[in-house]
């Protein structure tokens, strides 16, 4: 029994750590203003082209086929 304690202990804990780190990284990037449609695998050169046009440092399409510029 103790050991389930503890195991869900650690998961929660991990889970917490988790989502900091995910909120910490996503909190430096947005999305492009000047991108339009989904932005697939060899679309990534145009998503970084206009991301730092838009000012960013850089930019990436996402697996949800979004233009996420970094350094916002």
């Amino acid at each position: 029994m103790m050991q389930i304690k503890f195991l869900f202990a650690f998961l929660a804990v991990l889970t917490i750590v988790l989502v900091m780190v995910a909120h910490e990284t996503s909190a430096y990037d947005c999305l492009s203003g000047k991108f339009s449609g989904p932005c697939w695998a060899w679309d990534g050169e145009q998503c970084r082209r206009l991301c730092i046009e838009e000012g960013h440092v850089s930019g990436h399409c996402s697996a949800s086929l979004k233009c996420w510029c970094e350094g916002c």
